[in-house]
């Protein structure tokens, strides 16, 4: 008898500890997403597209700081906005109000972060060129958030162009390359493709942002519309891509890229049968992870093409 209570004792124990680290692992998950760390992750990967695009080699100083900068400032804005979060994003809201308290830490310490590797390894140029981007993102929370109750489009325009001024231009930045028709183009292809994402993210907020008055392009075109849009925006976007292959200004395995229209269609027409919780996990995981794969496939393209 001693003997049985002894192995129930083991199997309680063992499936506790199980639960514990499920628990652990349902947290660490909830906290990438919603802690903007997936997020981020979309600018080092812009970055490192465009050294595989010029077959250039890229630290990982580099792709740190450029993770380090929307770091920062999605930490800001969530930290800022976390009580007009609970009503359009409340799964976000209630992860992140477990550890409010932690945020100016964290914030303070991805400053420190990245004010240690722009001193290690930065340059000037590229020093004041992050400073602005920073200030670009937390001034939005601060001022120019405002400007969408005024001017239609705003939002997506803006985030969009810091997005890709920030992939296009830190390698040039870095590595004192001048601006060619390259970084244009690469500049404008990043820059139709964050639209796509910033609006897609925008339909969930549609009737809080009408509310407050904002003139996202959701709130101006309505959901259907916007889908609509979105779609056509799709296969707008690789124009700068097909002129720069065409050109033989980006090298062919570029058009790998393509690959992105029909993932960008599933999660589109994925989302535009979903509801509220189911959009809100379709923005937080597909759309976002986009940006994450293209080196991946920049790398395949590469490899099948050139061996």
């Amino acid at each position: 008898m001693e003997q049985v209570n002894t192995t129930v004792s083991v199997y309680a124990r063992i499936e506790s500890l199980l639960s514990r680290c499920l628990y652990l692992l349902f947290q660490l998950k909830d906290e990438f997403v919603y802690g903007g760390y997936l997020t981020s992750l979309g600018c080092p990967a812009f970055v490192l597209s465009v050294s595989l695009l010029l077959n250039s080699a890229i630290g990982w100083q580099v792709l740190f700081i450029a993770y380090l900068i929307p770091l920062i400032v999605y930490s800001y804005n969530y930290y800022e906005e976390l009580e007009k979060d609970m009503a359009t994003n409340p799964e976000r809201a209630e992860h992140l109000r477990k550890k409010v308290r932690l945020y100016p830490a964290l914030f303070g310490l991805y400053m420190s972060l990245l004010i240690m590797l722009l001193l290690l390894y930065g340059n000037y140029v590229l020093t004041v060129f992050v400073l602005i981007l920073l200030s670009c993102g937390i001034l939005y929370t601060i001022v120019f958030k405002d400007l969408t109750r005024q001017v239609p489009g705003f939002k997506g325009i803006y985030i969009a162009a810091v997005w890709a001024l920030a992939g296009t231009f830190i390698f040039n930045f870095h590595y004192s390359i001048s601006w060619d028709v390259f970084s244009v183009l690469m500049f404008l292809f990043i820059f139709l493709r964050g639209i796509i994402n910033v609006t897609f993210f925008d339909i969930k907020d549609i009737e809080s942002d009408g509310a407050r008055g904002l003139k996202t392009l959701p709130v101006l075109l309505g959901r259907e519309k916007t889908y609509k849009f979105l779609n056509a925006l799709n296969i707008f976007s690789f124009i700068p891509l097909v002129a720069g292959v065409y050109l033989g200004i980006i090298p062919v395995f570029g058009l790998s890229l393509l690959g992105f229209y029909f993932y960008d269609l599933y999660y589109l027409r994925k989302a535009k049968f979903a509801d509220g919780q189911s959009l809100r996990k379709i923005s937080y995981t597909l759309a976002d992870a986009e940006f994450i794969l293209w080196p991946l496939v920049l790398l395949l393209g590469r490899t099948l093409i050139h061996g």
